[in-house]
């Protein structure tokens, strides 16, 4: 998730989209090595491997191990290259803003999701605000449930929430990626360690950025996944249209992004999973909750 409020980033224009498909040919670059930090622009090909996943190559960076993708997505290029397979649909009418999952979500686990938090200095800050994002998930009464181990437990976590050093300010939380093939949920999860540091004092921001995060590892893409625009201020849309135009991609159901049923097609500003962050609290909305017991149901 990234912040609104301190972006200051312009879209990926219609030529150099095109330029993008050009470029199909050309052999693969290697990722080199280095700091996770964002590094210089990608090359065309890969821009052109992050489209074909299925993901928007609008603002996407180059860091140590993969590519963050969406503002707080990171994946390796092995994840790119498996879902690429996968993707069967990316065009659409119009820029919309629905709920949607990824491929795979989480599966088989008999017990609750074990999160366990290493924060260091911000250790405390960091617990209260996973307590409150666990609890609104386990609130809703669902088959998937969560817990939070104490940092000096030997259990072995599910999911780690842990402090990083961002070479974007603006991002506020990293999941990585999305649960796979084995039904296991996405981790670990890092927080900027430099916004939210020991005497961090907005537990509702933070909260939601975890809620986020958490969303992404057990498999939920962002509300305004069609087009950034809703809630980051800059249009990620054209490159969908495009990409499907050159490949002449089939329109079906599946993909890497799937629509969740019940959910608005106008949005609903507020969403929890909705790209970017305005500062503030977001506790599910009406259609959260549709697109959560849509995944994971009411314990009957």
């Amino acid at each position: 998730m990234k912040n609104k409020s301190l972006l200051h980033q312009k879209t990926i224009i219609l030529a150099a989209l095109l330029a993008i498909m050009a470029a199909a040919g050309c052999k693969k670059n290697s990722t080199p090595a280095g700091p996770q930090v964002a590094s210089k622009a990608l090359t065309q090909d890969e821009q052109l491997s992050i489209a074909k996943a299925g993901f928007s190559p609008v603002n996407a960076v180059r860091v140590n191990g993969g590519f963050i993708v969406e503002g707080d997505i990171l994946l390796k290029q092995a994840d790119l290259d498996f879902q690429s397979q996968h993707v069967n649909e990316v065009i659409f009418k119009k820029p919309v803003t629905e709920q949607y999952r990824t491929l795979f979500i989480v599966t088989g686990l008999t017990n609750a999701i074990k999160v366990k938090v290493s924060a260091g200095e911000s250790l405390q800050v960091f617990t209260t605000a996973a307590k409150n994002a666990i609890k609104r998930y386990n609130d809703l009464g669902l088959t998937l449930t969560f817990t939070l181990l104490d940092s000096a437990s030997t259990d072995k976590e599910d999911i780690l929430i842990q402090g990083q050093q961002f070479g974007d300010p603006n991002i506020l939380g990293q999941s990585s990626g999305f649960p796979g093939a084995d039904g296991r949920p996405a981790t670990p999860i890092a927080l900027n360690s430099s916004r939210y540091t020991k005497n961090f004092q907005d537990k509702g921001e933070l909260t939601t950025v975890i809620a986020h995060e958490i969303g992404h590892a057990i498999g939920f893409r962002h509300t305004d996944f069609q087009n950034r625009a809703y809630s980051c201020g800059y249009d990620t849309s054209s490159w969908i249209g495009i990409l499907q135009a050159f490949f002449k991609l089939p329109v079906d159901e599946g993909g890497l992004a799937f629509y969740i049923p019940g959910t608005p097609i106008g949005g609903e500003p507020g969403s929890w999973m909705l790209a970017c962050s305005d500062g503030t609290d977001r506790p599910f909305t009406v259609s959260d909750v549709v697109a959560i017991e849509s995944l994971y149901p009411v314990k009957k």
